[in-house]
């Protein structure tokens, strides 16, 4: 298995993962997002040359906060993949790369019922926290 920041020559496969795990975005969308969007960090996992899983992390900078975190977005491991390290894999790269960039804080939100989900980030040192997720989708304006 390798793991690696993603690039732009990525998209197709990040395409193909993200259609498994959201369907919710473009090939436009994501390759924009590789090349323009300096506050992500996409890391992208390989075995045999096929992708096999990936990761997203976004640094978020606030006024209210004199240190920077990171939220991760997204992390997602073809089935077959799944209960091999890939996962733990594409966290440790990924908390690797905020290192180096300076951010020693990370958030996850996780649906309450991905057990799965938070049975990796607890094995991979994330603690639950009290904090409750508020979510609302606000009306396009035309």
């Amino acid at each position: 298995m390798n793991v690696r920041i993603a690039s732009a020559d990525d998209v197709n496969d990040l395409l193909e993962l993200n259609t498994c795990f959201h369907n919710i975005t473009t090939f436009e969308a994501i390759k924009k997002s590789l090349v323009e969007n300096n506050r992500e960090i996409v890391c992208i996992a390989f075995c045999d040359n096929t992708a096999i899983g990936y990761c997203s992390g976004l640094i978020v900078r606030s006024m209210c906060y004199s240190d920077n975190h990171a939220d991760i977005e997204a992390l997602y491991v073809k089935d077959e993949y799944r209960g091999k390290g890939v996962g733990k894999a594409l966290l440790k790269y990924l908390e690797n790369e905020l290192i180096a960039r300076g951010i020693y804080h990370i958030h996850i939100i996780t649906h309450a019922t991905n057990t799965a989900a938070q049975s990796l980030y607890e094995s991979s040192g994330y603690a639950k926290t009290g904090e409750i997720l508020l979510d609302k989708t606000l009306e396009r304006q035309n």
